[in-house]
């Protein structure tokens, strides 16, 4: 390509790769992927400690507290008592957050940090999925 012509085609694609986007604030066309709910977990509880998602959703878990913590789900409603866990984090770093997907079939769920002594200091809560949205 000649020296002369290549600034004239780096503008043409820095102008289509602009023209990408959409400030319209329209949702049309875009991707339908799973939606995200945060829960923050600090020493030693979840915030909010009752969410409610539909399946195929995901949870933004972030670690606001100063300890290693993880959000685990166990079945069985009741978070006071340990039963088999279904999915979960890896244990998460202060300051760090991961994605949690929840493709579990729609009912409730314990929702529990497994590190030794943390459900016993009150780190539970309650999770409900429910059905997705039609689409």
């Amino acid at each position: 390509m000649k020296a002369g012509l290549l600034p004239a085609a780096l503008a043409c694609v820095a102008l289509a790769l602009a023209g990408c986007g959409d400030d319209s604030g329209s949702d049309e066309g875009a991707s339908a992927g799973p939606t995200a709910l945060t829960v923050k977990m600090t020493d030693y509880e979840f915030e909010p400690d009752d969410v409610t998602v539909a399946q195929g959703d995901a949870i933004t878990v972030t670690n606001d507290g100063g300890i290693a913590h993880n959000l685990t789900i166990e079945k069985g409603p009741d978070p006071k008592d340990e039963t088999d866990e279904l999915a979960g984090t890896s244990s998460v770093l202060k300051g760090k957050s991961v994605r949690l997907e929840v493709n579990l079939p729609p009912g409730r769920y314990a929702m529990v940090c497994t590190v030794p002594g943390h459900r016993e200091l009150g780190m539970v809560g309650r999770l409900r999925v429910r059905r997705p949205d039609p689409p």
